[in-house]
């Protein structure tokens, strides 16, 4: 009898070694398993802080650039304005026209270039930039050819001139005064200060028309209109 019992508590023991063994060798089989399903765990910890970084890197680099456009904006508009209030008066209206147009597009080409150059990444306004750049480039180029073409002539209109300078004045009060746009991102800085020159643009040919007595510069007037409208209606619909 006490043979088998002896034989029973060896069997026991057995059963229960046997029973630890499996419980281990299970409890191994899931931790490998987890680890092979997720191999990359500690990595991928470490990628998503990277990408917290990398993202916060580019919020400061964003910011950046509207920093350094609002500086460039701010000395391209008090460079212009400078250069509008000492305009040469000419005894003829038409003529001081096509120097402050040359002035206006000419800044307006320096603000676009200003914008491409400080990091933006929005495909459509980028490209619009650079159209408007390409279209300032081309009326430049038709100012110069009438400025050269009726300096010559010294054609004088005093009263003409007089009326014209008063409505110019008076925008480049309104340019001086405006309040500055959203600076929120780089292209609503852009857009804003655009905008101002555009309108101005649209506002100095609609005085000119009244005040010229050259078909020539009624037609760039009349363009000038014509092109500044709908781009700022599309510079608007861009950066809502």
């Amino acid at each position: 009898m006490n043979e088998k019992r002896r034989y029973w508590i060896i069997a026991a023991i057995i059963g229960v070694a046997l029973l630890l063994i499996a419980s281990f060798t299970t409890a191994n089989w899931y931790q490998n398993r987890s680890k092979a399903s997720n191999p990359n765990n500690s990595e991928s910890i470490s990628n998503l802080q990277a990408t917290v970084f990398n993202k916060n890197l580019d919020n400061v680099s964003a910011e950046d650039g509207v920093n350094r456009y609002l500086l460039r904006e701010s000395e391209i508009t008090n460079n212009l304005l400078k250069e509008l209030k000492n305009t040469e008066v000419s005894g003829n209206g038409s003529m001081d026209y096509l120097k402050s147009m040359l002035s206006l597009n000419e800044a307006a080409m320096l603000l676009s270039e200003s914008y491409l150059s400080n990091g933006s990444n929005n495909e459509p306004v980028k490209l619009f930039a650079q159209q408007t750049i390409t279209t300032l480039q081309d009326e430049i180029g038709e100012i110069k050819g009438l400025n050269e073409k009726y300096a010559k002539e010294e054609h004088k209109n005093e009263d003409m001139e007089n009326a014209y300078l008063t409505d110019f004045n008076a925008l480049v009060s309104k340019l001086e005064q405006a309040e500055k746009a959203d600076s929120s991102s780089l292209e609503h800085a852009y857009a804003g200060a655009l905008i101002r020159y555009d309108q101005m643009a649209v506002d100095m040919a609609t005085s000119i028309l009244e005040y010229t007595d050259y078909n020539d510069i009624m037609s760039l007037a009349q363009e000038i209109i014509n092109e500044r409208k709908p781009h700022m209606d599309e510079l608007k619909k861009l950066t809502p």
